[in-house]
C-alpha cells in the first residue's frame, strides 16, 4: 500500500478539519430539525432563532463531553450522543412551538 493510500485513509477517518465533536452535530442537528419545522408550519425563520439555540446547544453539549469522557482521557459515553439528539430535537420543537 502506497503512502498516498494510507494519508487518504486517515483523511477519511477524521475529515478534512479534524473529528466532529458532538456539539456539532447538536447544532446541526438543531439547525435541520428547526428549519424544516419551521418551513411546514409557515412561520418566519429568523437568524437568532437559529444561531443563538444552536450555540447554545454546542457549547451544553461539548461542556458535557469534557466533563464526562475526555477529563478522564474516555471515549465519549453513549448518554451523551444519544441526550444530544433529545436535546436538539426538544429545542428545535420548543423553539417552532414558541415561535
Amino acid at each position: 500500500m502506497s503512502a498516498i493510500t494510507q494519508d487518504k485513509k486517515k483523511l477519511n477517518g477524521n475529515g478534512v478539519l479534524g473529528p466532529i465533536s458532538k456539539g456539532f452535530d447538536a447544532a446541526i442537528m438543531y439547525g435541520l430539525l428547526f428549519v424544516s419545522l419551521m418551513l411546514v408550519t409557515g412561520k418566519e425563520i429568523t437568524t437568532e432563532s437559529l444561531a443563538m439555540p444552536a450555540l447554545l446547544l454546542f457549547l451544553v453539549v461539548n461542556g458535557a463531553d469534557y466533563a464526562a469522557a475526555k477529563k478522564n482521557g474516555k471515549s465519549t459515553p453513549q448518554w451523551i450522543v444519544v441526550g444530544s439528539f433529545v436535546l436538539a430535537a426538544g429545542a428545535a420543537v420548543a423553539m417552532t412551538v414558541l415561535l
